[in-house]
């Protein structure tokens, strides 16, 4: 029988993983790794007056960063999976049973106007961003002299890139193929099943194009991956940026991001081992996106971004694999920071009860970084 919800806890110090007075710093994803070590991805862009994130600017790449000593100190960071892969939205990085760390990844692709007028021409999916539509690919032969940019944005894919000495080197790229669907992006990394299986969540990328969320599954350990298989589809409510746990053997629960009805998250269920899927259900869970992590003593812990005042980072705890939240105690990680951009945490659970959780945010300072938070329950 699990424990039941607690709202003991205390949050401890805070660290700074990566900041860079030059640079904007977001959007980080964290694993502890089989020896002890932990790493942090994260996104890594140029400084901008006007706030950019990744569908709009094309220099995002992802940066890796490595501790030693429990998160109290962070190495330089290094590119991965290398400098030349770049235009990627929020990466994603977990390490599989067998030792390989997987660092997932959707790119988009970046042209000048010239060339991706060529490319439309051809046939090939092109956006361009427009007065009062931002980018769309909805436009005319006479638009191309609106767009705000001198560039246009496509599509590269998705990607796995693996790694077998603890994340130092990336040595195999291996793309997922998400057809029939429209690409795919998650902003987590993949989970191992019970069965071996390698899982990935995924929503179509990018809006307007939305309405599936899907599965696909290595069981090869990442090294090749099957046709996706349906989770949601719906046309309205366009959820994304999907995370998964394994919460029994062959019963997975999937939370959702569904930002144009509210502020509260979603869900659903398999109990096939993600063969067929619930309807998403409204949970009570107020913030996104989640992050799920079933913790040693079995509760399913969901952490989340507050984008709205007070800013910042909170927790909930589920007594029952997902199907209740204890929102009533949640768990106030941050209540300080400046502004809604700010969140996309993950957790990991070093010992048992000890979390350490990792998001980004603005400081007073005016630069934006990736932090992480000591959080002990009691």
């Amino acid at each position: 029988m699990k424990e039941r919800c607690t709202t003991d806890y205390v949050v401890g110090d805070r660290v700074i993983i990566h900041k860079d007075s030059f640079a904007y710093i977001s959007h980080p994803s964290i694993v502890r790794l089989n020896n002890g070590n932990w790493l942090a991805a994260f996104n890594h862009s140029r400084r901008r007056s006007t706030l950019m994130h990744p569908p709009s600017d094309p220099l995002f790449r992802t940066l890796i960063s490595r501790s030693s000593d429990r998160g109290a100190t962070w190495q330089r960071p290094v590119f991965a999976p290398n400098f030349d892969s770049y235009g990627t939205e929020c990466p994603g990085i977990a390490q599989i049973s067998d030792g390989t760390v997987i660092l997932t990844e959707f790119r988009y692709g970046w042209f000048p106007l010239p060339m991706a007028r060529k490319l439309k021409a051809e046939g090939k999916p092109i956006a361009i961003s427009l007065p009062g539509k931002g980018f769309t690919e909805d436009f005319g032969d006479d638009a191309w002299q609106w767009s705000h940019f001198t560039w246009a944005r496509g599509y590269r894919g998705v990607y796995g890139h693996l790694s077998h000495d603890g994340g130092q080197v990336f040595e195999e790229t291996v793309a997922i193929d998400c057809a029939p669907y429209r690409d795919g992006y998650s902003r987590t990394g993949v989970i191992e099943l019970a069965d071996g299986r390698i899982a990935y969540a995924l929503t179509e990328h990018h809006p307007p194009n939305n309405r599936h969320t899907f599965l696909v599954f290595s069981s090869d350990k990442g090294k090749s991956w099957g046709k996706p298989v349906l989770a949601v589809d719906d046309p309205k409510l366009r959820f994304g940026e999907p995370d998964i746990a394994e919460v029994a053997p062959g019963e997975i629960t999937c939370i959702l991001r569904a930002s144009k009805v509210g502020r509260h998250m979603f869900a659903c269920r398999s109990t096939d081992a993600g063969e067929t899927w619930s309807k998403p259900e409204p949970t009570s869970i107020c913030g996104f996106p989640g992050h799920l992590l079933i913790l040693a003593d079995g509760r399913l812990l969901c952490t989340y971004g507050c984008r709205w005042e007070p800013f910042g980072i909170r927790m909930a705890l589920s007594a029952d694999s997902g199907r209740s939240w204890d929102t009533e105690h949640e768990i106030i990680v941050r209540d300080d920071l400046s502004n809604g951009d700010l969140g996309y945490p993950t957790t990991i659970e070093y010992e048992p009860g000890r979390l350490f959780c990792c998001y980004y945010g603005l400081e007073p300072d005016g630069v934006t970084c990736v932090q992480g938070t000591y959080v002990d329950l009691r």
